[in-house]
């Protein structure tokens, strides 16, 4: 709405009725310090009301991934073709990609896999250092080993 009828709905009565003395008078009010701050608070207020929490996020990521393609939710369609040819009519429904989901969900979770990067990579690095004294301690408790022996290794044909 403009600033002249907030100033009429907020109770201020204009000895001059015109809009142009309400409007004066509104962008005199917005100057103020104390009414800046409130009506930040109220712009911050329904700002955080509109923002989807973390929960409904990872919510809708989850529905995403367990879709089912020949009847998804509406919310999940992105798009939708009708064909009509002579042998009747199709529709195709595109909706959210599952993997885009997965990858985005594990980003929230914080689950992206950096911190056992070096061990992937190599495979045996993992199984050999397995054999090292402690190593079958850490890696019951789930921890990958860091640092790990270079091993020289030759592939014969048999």
């Amino acid at each position: 709405m403009s600033i002249a009828e907030s100033v009429r709905r907020a109770g201020y009565v204009i000895s001059t009725g015109r809009v142009e003395d309400a409007s004066s008078y509104g962008c005199k009010l917005l100057r103020q310090d104390r009414i800046k701050t409130y009506v930040q608070k109220l712009k911050d207020k329904k700002f955080s009301q509109d923002l989807l929490s973390f929960n409904e996020k990872r919510s809708f990521l989850a529905r995403a991934v367990r879709a089912d393609a020949s009847n998804p939710d509406p919310d999940l369609v992105q798009e939708v073709v009708e064909t009509h040819g002579e042998h009747g009519s199709s529709k195709r429904v595109k909706i959210v990609s599952k993997l885009e989901a997965l990858n985005i969900d594990n980003k929230m979770s914080g689950d992206e896999y950096r911190d056992r990067q070096p061990q992937a990579n190599n495979p045996f690095l993992f199984i050999v250092s397995l054999g090292k004294a402690g190593a079958i301690q850490d890696a019951q408790l789930g921890a990958l080993p860091h640092q790990c022996e270079v091993i020289e290794a030759e592939i014969t044909p048999a």
